[in-house]
């Protein structure tokens, strides 16, 4: 009795992806599992010769190796300061927390999807592996950052052609006063305990210092053809910021910014150009 090829290859994935039938293809005791596995004499036929085949273990091995290798390179691109902090920089420490990570997940890899990669592994950071040791000081921010940025560059691909901000020609401030500006499309306003200004700008937090204070920070990618940009904002501007909605015009978030957080009204105005140069605002 055969085995279609299609359920061949579902044999292979199951093996793949259950490590205690691996154990017993490996020792010759699958059969013993096989009915638990919803599998029938066709498919213990296909584990005989896995079983028989010597490059069984091999190609197992291997093929979990190289996709723990695949997480560890997502890891180190885009949760690379999180990376250093959970591994003290050991490129084989982080192999092996890429490896249980995936044995968690019984071998689905998201393969091309590497945000959502990232994001998956950040909730088993949290959920498991923070709750087993002593956490590395300052992780959770870090990995805040990281995350925000990840949400943003991940938002880009649903933002359509047409709602990306384009350059305003403002000669004067008339025509500034009348606009009614928003946040543009792909921009995030990140709120962190600490000041890890340093860490985000060299990439390592074995470089620089945490200052004990808060940190506020406008993340914008600007277009579809450039990456995602940083500024501070202060604890004014970080105020000012959401004001400017697309229900008012310049003008009357001037107004509004000066009657409730004290704003000078050139001082709206110059953040309004500063922004919107930025594209953090659109008109």
């Amino acid at each position: 009795m055969s085995c279609e090829p299609h359920e061949a290859f579902r044999v292979w994935t199951m093996l793949v992806a259950d490590e205690a039938l691996y154990d017993a293809t490996l020792a010759g005791r699958h059969a013993e599992l096989a009915a638990s596995r919803g599998l029938d004499a066709r498919h213990v036929a296909v584990l005989d010769e896995l079983h028989r085949q010597p490059g069984t273990r091999w190609n197992i091995e291997n093929l979990r190796f190289r996709a723990a290798a695949e997480v560890a390179a997502s890891l180190v691109s885009y949760l690379p300061r999180t990376a250093l902090l959970l591994t003290r920089g050991d490129p084989d420490w982080l192999q092996e927390i890429s490896f249980e990570y995936l044995a968690h997940h019984r071998w689905q890899e998201l393969g091309h999807l590497r945000f959502s990669e990232c994001e998956r592994f950040a909730g088993y950071l949290r959920r498991r592996i923070l709750k087993r040791r002593r956490p590395p000081e300052h992780i959770e921010p870090v990995l805040d950052y990281e995350l925000a940025v990840i949400a943003l560059l991940k938002k880009t691909a649903s933002i359509p052609a047409d709602a990306w901000p384009t350059d305003v020609e403002l000669d004067d401030d008339v025509t500034l006063a009348g606009l009614r500006l928003r946040a543009a499309p792909a921009t995030a306003i990140v709120d962190l305990p600490v000041n890890l200004l340093d860490w985000i700008r060299s990439g390592d937090p074995r470089a620089g210092e945490v200052r004990d204070e808060p940190l506020s920070l406008l993340i914008v990618v600007p277009s579809l053809g450039e990456t995602h940009r940083i500024w501070t904002l202060r604890e004014g501007p970080r105020s000012l910021f959401p004001l400017f909605n697309g229900q008012e015009t310049t003008r009357e978030v001037a107004q509004r910014a000066g009657d409730e957080l004290g704003f000078e009204r050139d001082e709206v105005f110059a953040m309004a150009r500063r922004w919107l140069t930025q594209r953090a605002l659109a008109a």
